[in-house]
């Protein structure tokens, strides 16, 4: 036969666990649903702050892009034309670009290659 003592012992314990798995239970879903909240108010402003900087950015690019092809010497040189280095030279110091160059419609660029056999020129072109 059980004492008190244990049969004291066994509710004691039985309540205590029943109480802590429930407060667990409790909280894993409090935090699951904060953590929602959180990462709802958090991780639209975020994401449109990022698209924001890229279409800025890309405007950069077609703004740069578009001052090169107002040029007549851009337009009417051929890609390996000495005339263009200054020019080109030029417009990547000012936009702070590494390299501007031209291709003309046939895939070869003022770099000495040919894009024509690259998919991705073959994609561009298949688009115009």
């Amino acid at each position: 036969m059980k004492s008190i003592k244990s049969k004291i012992q066994i509710s004691m314990l039985s309540v205590v666990l029943i109480g802590s798995v429930l407060i667990g239970v409790i909280t894993a879903l409090l935090n699951a649903s904060g953590i929602d909240d959180v990462m709802t108010k958090t991780l639209g402003p975020a994401t449109q702050m990022a698209a924001d900087a890229v279409e800025w950015k890309m405007g950069n690019y077609w703004t740069a892009l578009q001052e090169a092809a107002s040029s007549d010497i851009f337009r009417e040189s051929n890609p390996t034309a000495p005339e263009l280095v200054p020019l080109r030279e030029e417009i990547a110091q000012r936009n702070g670009f590494l390299y501007t160059g031209k291709m003309d419609a046939s895939g070869f660029s003022s770099t000495g290659y040919n894009y024509a056999k690259e998919d991705y020129f073959q994609q561009c072109k298949s688009t115009m």
